[in-house]
């Protein structure tokens, strides 16, 4: 019974230091870097922005990665946000702009968010925009 403890506790060792040597063992052999991305901010505040005058945020994310970015998709938390983004997608070592327009109708304090659907490892990244709305 001990020798057969002993061989499994030598197998599991030697399988441990095997996978560490090897990399990953999801099966995959990676060659190079994955989709990266870094963002310039990923919060934008607005200040006080006037009741029925759209303002206009930019962020700007640059590929820091081996593969091309490819946003599919850019959505408001709410009707309000107005999102332009390329459908081309972003090069190693390139930087693209989303565009966000807000239309401010309610007066007061506001936090909304844009969800950007990408080929990423991170999945979705969401953006930020606060602020207040004022008569």
């Amino acid at each position: 019974m001990k020798r057969l403890i002993l061989i499994a506790i030598f197998a599991f060792i030697s399988f441990n230091y095997m996978s560490a040597q090897w990399g990953p063992s999801n099966g995959s052999l990676s060659s190079g870097k994955e989709a990266e991305i870094k963002w310039e901010t990923t919060l934008i505040d607005l200040g006080n922005v006037k009741q029925y005058n759209p303002a206009e945020a930019v962020f700007t994310l640059t590929n820091t990665g081996g593969k091309p970015i490819i946003i599919t998709s850019a959505k408001g938390s709410c009707g309000c946000t107005e999102i332009e983004f390329s459908k081309q997608p972003v090069m190693p070592g390139k930087t693209t702009e989303i565009k966000v327009i807000f239309d401010a109708e309610d007066i007061g304090v506001f936090n909304k968010t844009i969800t950007l659907t990408m080929n990423i490892e991170k999945g979705n990244q969401v953006l930020h925009l606060k602020g207040t709305v004022i008569k």
